[in-house]
C-alpha cells in the first residue's frame, strides 16, 4: 500500500483532475468464446457459479500489448530479488507477493498495489506511473510476462470480480488454488475505504472468487465462495490429498487500534487470530466445516485459533503442505514487527511448533524503512530448503524502488536446531 498522496498522483490528469482508470473486464459473466476448445472446463464452471449469481463476462486479453518477458539466470533468491529490480511487464513495485504453482509447471505471481512505469516516457507533466489495485506476472521456467489488459502506455488492472471505485472500493488477491474442474481459482477480498483518505480506515467486506482457464489463464467466471464474509478464508490455501484447506486473517491493518503516537493500525482483537475451514479436495465453493477445538464443523462462528497468539500480535501467515507435513510462515506484527516466524504440525489445525525465528531485515535504515508479508515461493518443502519472499516499503510510503519484494532462502526444519535459532534471533 501506498500514501494516498501518491496513489491519487498517479492517476492525476495534466490539468489537475482525477479520472477513474479504464479496468479489466471481469464482472460478473463468462467469455464463452475464447472457452470454446475447452468446452469441459467451461461448463463445469459455468455450472457452479451460476449457482453464486454470475452474469455474462466480457472479452480480456491474456497478455499485456506490447510487454516483453523479462527473464533470469535463475530462480534464486538473489536472482528473484534481482528480477524486480529490473520490472518485469513494467512493475515498478508491488506488495503482497504471492506464489502458486500451476499443475503445468508454470507459476503464477499476484500482488497488491502495483507501480506501473508508463511506456513510453509521457509528455512532461504527465504521470510516468500508474497505480492498480492488483496485478499478477506468469513464470515460465526463468522467464516472467505480466498478466491482464491493458497496454504499456496505458496499464490496468488484473482482476475485477465487481465493481470498483480506485482508492475507495476496490479488490486485492488472496491465495490460489485449481478446483476440481482444472480451473484456477483465485480468491479476491474486496476492499472499501470509510476514511478520508486511502488506507485511513480500510476494511474487507467481502471474499469473491474468480476462475481463470487454466492453459491461457483468462477469466473465465467470478462468484462467490459458501462463506463469501469479510473473515477471509482464502488467505491461505492449501491442500493434501482429501482436503482443500482455507485459512482466514481479519486483515484489518489501518485505522483501527492505537499503536505509537496514537497512529490508528490493525485491529488487535482479530489480527492474531488464524483460523481454518476445509473442504473436499477442488470444491472450493462447497461448504467448510471448520476447526472448533476439538473437531471439524459447519458453523463458522466456533472456529477456534490454530496458530499461537502468545506473543504474536498480528498473524498474517501463508500455510504449504510439503507432502509430509505443514509449514507456516508468519511475518509477525505484519509492518510493526521485525520477526519472521516458521512453524510445523503434522496437520492443519496443529499442533504448531515454531522450529526458526528469523530476523526481518529491511531494505534500507529500519527508522525509513519497514518490512511485512512473508510468503512461501514453491516449492516447499521439508526436506530441502525453501525460498521465502518478504514484502518492502517506507515508512512514509512514498513511491522508491524499496517498495519491492526480496526473496532469501531457509533450510528445512530439521536443520534448525535449538543453538542456531537462538543464534539467529534473542530468544
Amino acid at each position: 500500500g501506498q500514501t494516498p498522496e501518491d496513489s491519487t498522483r498517479a492517476i492525476r490528469e495534466p490539468d489537475g483532475t482525477t479520472r477513474p482508470r479504464t479496468v479489466l473486464g471481469v464482472g460478473f459473466s463468462f467469455g464463452l468464446r475464447r472457452l470454446a476448445n475447452r468446452w469441459w472446463v467451461t461448463a463445469a464452471v459455468l455450472g457452479a457459479l451460476v449457482l453464486q449469481g454470475c452474469g455474462p463476462l466480457a472479452d480480456v486479453q491474456d497478455r499485456i500489448v506490447g510487454a516483453a518477458a523479462t527473464c533470469v539466470g535463475s530462480t534464486s533468491p538473489g536472482d528473484l530479488s534481482a528480477l524486480f529490480d529490473a520490472e518485469p511487464g513494467g512493475i515498478v513495485g508491488a506488495d503482497y507477493q504471492r506464489a502458486v504453482a500451476l499443475p503445468d509447471g508454470r507459476t503464477l505471481w499476484m500482488f497488491q498495489d502495483a507501480y506501473h512505469r508508463v511506456s513510453p516516457p509521457p509528455p512532461p507533466g504527465e504521470p510516468e506511473f500508474e497505480l492498480v489495485h492488483n496485478a499478477a506476472l506468469i513464470q515460465t521456467g526463468t522467464c516472467f510476462e505480466r498478466l491482464g489488459g491493458g497496454t504499456p502506455a496505458d496499464p490496468t488492472i488484473w482482476l475485477q470480480p465487481g465493481p470498483l471505485t480506485p482508492f475507495s472500493h476496490w479488490y486485492w488477491p488472496l491465495d490460489a488454488t485449481v478446483d476440481g474442474n482444472g480451473a484456477i481459482s483465485v480468491f479476491m477480498a474486496e476492499m472499501v475505504e470509510l476514511g478520508p483518505q486511502y488506507l485511513s480506515r480500510t476494511e474487507p467486506v467481502a471474499t469473491h472468487v474468480v476462475a481463470l482457464d487454466p492453459a491461457s489463464l483468462v477469466p473465465i467466471g467470478s462468484g462467490f465462495p459458501h462463506n463469501a464474509s469479510s473473515s477471509l478464508y482464502g488467505w491461505s490455501i492449501t491442500e493434501d490429498d482429501e482436503w482443500t484447506y482455507l485459512f482466514a486473517h481479519c486483515y484489518r491493518q489501518f485505522g483501527f487500534d492505537p499503536i505509537i503516537l496514537r497512529t490508528l493500525a490493525h485491529d488487535f482483537s482479530c489480527s492474531a487470530d488464524v483460523t481454518v475451514g476445509r473442504v473436499p479436495k477442488g470444491r472450493v465453493l462447497d461448504p467448510p466445516d471448520y476447526w472448533d477445538g476439538s473437531g471439524w464443523q459447519p458453523d463458522p462462528d466456533r472456529a477456534e485459533p490454530v496458530i499461537s497468539t502468545a506473543g504474536r500480535r498480528i498473524n498474517p501467515t501463508q500455510v504449504e503442505w510439503t507432502g509430509q507435513e505443514f509449514l507456516a510462515v508468519t511475518k509477525e506484527g505484519d509492518w510493526l514487527g521485525t520477526t519472521i516466524y516458521l512453524d510445523r504440525a503434522p496437520a492443519p489445525q496443529g499442533p504448531w511448533t515454531t522450529y526458526a525465528r528469523l530476523p526481518a531485515r529491511p531494505r534500507c535504515e529500519p527508522s525509513v524503512c519497514n518490512t511485512y508479508f512473508a510468503s512461501w515461493v514453491p516449492p516447499v518443502s521439508s526436506s530441502a530448503p525453501t525460498t521465502v519472499g518478504l514484502s518492502n516499503n517506507r515508512w512514509d510510503g512514498q513511491r522508491s524502488e524499496v517498495y519491492r519484494p526480496t526473496f532469501f532462502s531457509v533450510p528445512p526444519p530439521d536443520e534448525y536446531p535449538y543453538a542456531v535459532r537462538c543464534a539467529l534471533v534473542h530468544c
